[in-house]
């Protein structure tokens, strides 16, 4: 391998080491320095918690289900799929920690997947805690990938990729399908020649998806022509929730597909495709069911014995846990079969990045490997998959969310760069989808100019499309409302960190109040959208206490609500002060997001005096003058 690709992976992965040491520093801080109270306090930490059922889930996991005081609601990091440690607290000492992932949050309680055989008994008597924990793991696979990159020799099918991505001298043109061949009515001119591209790519092939171009219907419809050739395709993601939409839309084709994964990042929506229910659903689970009753039965019995019996009750209480651990050890093998077969008998395997290293298909290899919102994965991350396979098809926006990367450090020496980043860099051929199926053209207009140089179309069918009966500022498609001289400045939560700005949400409530009284044919759908984590909270505290809504609403940060769309987009900038800090806003990429979520109708709440003197932000007040409502927050002042 040329020293200069050696040289770049190697700064690449100090890079990650930075990220990671930073990160694992202020988990290690937050557990050694400060009280269970102070990090309850920072929103790291539940406690104290009371324990409301525990037991056994599919693969003899053990489960707790704990529930925090009605007055300890508040804001916090706990999310459900992070990685969290429980803890007893005895004599005013944290003992007894076990780790486990978070399956679901609702309102004050939690349900917990243990990393161990069974619930430790300590938990089940103490004060009980749970503290969010830094996930070294995910670490520790991005750098195994990585190596094993480094490791790949001109002999390997992958190298032509890893040429590809870090020959930065190396040319590359597009291999040319012989015929553009029509694959499927459904696909529109660019969408068909991309696939017919990636059908005969070698090593890589890119698909350049902006917002509502049917990147995913692209995807499909290539898996589709995939599969007539190939046993299996491995399709990946960087997220849960872009690895479960593509599940759902291949199960709606009636291809089989089976979704690896821990069940606590899976959506409910397509739990069946889930290894776990398939593996439920298949004749040989009920033995698999009837030895786990056997060994939860033995279990339940050892529980009666408690330490303080004499020698024989020890005895017995050991023999019972060694035989139910019997039992759950043939469990397990039977279990073990059935997955096989079910992996072997799908066309499909999904899942994100890290669970390409399950075990389930830890054995596998694939011909081709499918990675989408390729624009989210950091490079180590994307290669876990592709070091599966013979080659990659990558599908991405550049110009959508980065990766997330918390130490700056690192992001300066490129730990955020992308291999679509690369690719672009590189000027590797794109395949570009040029039609787009969401926005009405004003929307799009702006983003269409700044960041695809025009190439853009809207399809006819929404072109022109409005909120029937819709004459909030004289039928504007778009409209910004500036908040400049009005003394709305922005405010800071002291627990996150994280800005808000009361004003802007009254605004806005006066905006969205005509809407309540509209007489719409088809009831709109409407999304609340802001940077920032602390106005999304408020916003939403506020709506709950305030209105009942006709129509759906969403408030989502605008990271959270990457591949969604709605009628009605209002996006709130929260920014405002003298200095004209505009923080992350500085990263166009989320506002590209933001913008193109809305369909018929976009409003965008901010302080021009703020934003105004950055070229982006100037550039879309300028726009909006021209073809949208510029209006001022004094006219819903009263």
């Amino acid at each position: 391998m040329d020293e200069y690709i050696q040289d770049y992976i190697r700064n690449w992965l100090k890079a990650m080491d930075i990220e990671r040491q930073e990160q694992q520093a202020l988990f290690q801080s937050l557990l050694t320095n400060k009280h269970v109270l102070e990090r309850v306090r920072d929103g790291f930490t539940w406690y104290p918690l009371s324990v409301k059922a525990n037991g056994y889930a599919l693969g003899e996991i053990p489960f707790i289900i704990v529930e925090r005081q009605e007055s300890q609601v508040k804001e916090d990091q706990m999310q459900s799929g992070k990685t969290v440690r429980l803890f007893s607290m005895q004599n005013g000492k944290e003992l007894t920690a076990v780790k486990g992932i978070i399956h679901y949050i609702q309102k004050r309680q939690a349900k917990v997947f243990l990393h161990a055989d069974e619930v430790p008994d300590e938990l089940l008597e103490g004060k009980l805690g749970m503290d969010l924990l830094h996930d070294e793991q995910t670490f520790k696979d991005m750098q195994a990938a990585m190596k094993k990159v480094m490791a790949l020799k001109p002999s390997d099918p992958l190298y032509t990729a890893l040429k590809y991505f870090y020959g930065f001298n190396e040319k590359f043109p597009a291999i040319q399908p012989k015929n553009i061949i029509p694959l499927s009515g459904s696909l529109n001119e660019s969408q068909n020649t991309a696939v017919n591209f990636a059908l005969v790519s070698e090593g890589v092939s890119i698909i350049h998806g902006p917002p509502g171009t049917g990147k995913t219907t692209t995807l499909i419809q290539l898996i589709r022509q995939l599969l007539k050739d190939e046993k299996q395709v491995l399709v990946t993601a960087p997220s849960n929730a872009a690895v479960d939409l593509l599940t759902a839309l291949i199960h709606a084709e009636e291809i089989p597909v089976v979704r690896l994964g821990h069940l606590s990042r899976i959506d409910p929506e397509i739990l069946e495709c889930s290894l776990e229910s398939q593996v439920l659903s298949d004749p040989d689970s009920k033995q698999i069911k009837k030895v786990r009753l056997q060994a939860d039965e033995y279990r339940k019995l050892s529980q009666q014995y408690k330490r303080s019996f004499g020698y024989e009750e020890r005895q017995q209480r050991k023999r019972l846990k060694n035989e139910a651990r019997e039992l759950s050890d043939w469990a397990k093998d039977l279990e073990e079969r059935v997955v096989q077969k079910i992996v072997e008998q799908s066309r499909v395997i999904t899942c994100t990045f890290t669970g390409a290293n399950s075990r389930p298909i830890r054995d596998l290899q694939f011909k081709t490997c499918i990675i989408d919102e390729a624009s989210q994965a950091l490079q180590a991350a994307s290669w876990i998959p592709i070091l599966k396979s013979e080659r990659v098809i990558l599908a991405g926006d550049p110009f959508q969310l980065p990766p997330t990367v918390k130490s700056i450090q690192a992001a300066r020496l490129g730990l955020s760069e992308t291999l679509l980043d690369l690719a672009i860099k590189n000027e590797r051929p794109l395949h570009l989808l040029d039609t787009q199926y969401r926005m009405n053209n004003v929307i799009m207009g702006f983003s269409n100019q700044w960041f695809y140089k025009g190439a853009l179309k809207a399809h006819e069918s929404v072109a022109d499309h409005v909120l029937p009966l819709f004459n909030h500022d004289t039928d504007a498609v778009i409209t910004f409302i500036d908040t400049a001289g009005c003394g709305f400045t922005e405010s800071i939560n002291p627990e996150t960190r994280s800005y808000f700005n009361k004003d802007e949400y009254l605004i806005l409530r006066e905006h969205l109040d005509p809407l309540l009284h509209q007489n719409f044919v088809t009831q709109p759908n409407v999304g609340i959208l802001s940077p920032y984590k602390a106005q999304v909270h408020f916003i939403k505290d506020e709506l709950e206490e305030d209105v009942t809504f006709p129509f759906p609403v969403n408030v989502q940060t605008i990271d959270s609500f990457q591949g969604q769309e709605r009628d009605i987009i209002y996006i709130s900038l929260v920014r405002s002060n003298d200095s004209m800090e505009i923080g992350f806003l500085k990263d166009y990429r989320r506002m590209n997001v933001a913008m193109t979520r809305a369909r018929k109708h976009l409003v965008i709440i901010g302080d021009s005096a703020t934003i105004g003197n950055d070229a982006f932000y100037q550039a879309f007040l300028e726009y909006v003058e021209k073809h949208g409502a510029y209006r001022s927050a004094w006219e819903w002042i009263q």
